[in-house]
């Protein structure tokens, strides 16, 4: 007697493998649990990732660290507009309004 096999080995075109790379990387599921629903091991979606260069989940917006401004003791001509610091440490002093476009541009760029 032998042994059954009742899996079935299912072959994905290019177009389905980029299609779920980019699913997982704007959903909101862990990847474990992506790769169950969708009955693909989690080496299958990694590799498809690097091989089309899909990009890794954006943070969400529980890292941003909530800000309250307090009043200096010196003139408010010296202050500064405002003030970005990133996760990393880097800071960015704005001495002047800035519109929306530009905060986009800077938070988009690598």
């Amino acid at each position: 007697m032998q042994p059954t096999n009742n899996s079935t080995i299912r072959s994905f075109t290019i177009s389905e493998k980029k299609n779920i790379a980019m699913q997982w990387s704007q959903s909101n599921v862990k990847m474990q649990v992506f790769c169950d629903n969708h009955g693909i091991t989690v080496s299958m979606l990694k590799n498809w990732r690097k091989q089309f260069a899909t990009p890794a989940k954006v943070p969400r917006r529980k890292h941003f660290i909530q800000l309250t401004p307090s009043k200096a003791s010196i003139p408010d001509i010296a202050l500064p507009f405002a003030e970005m610091v990133s996760l990393s440490g880097n800071r960015i002093i704005f001495h002047s309004a800035v519109n929306t476009d530009m905060l986009k541009e800077l938070l988009n760029s690598k």
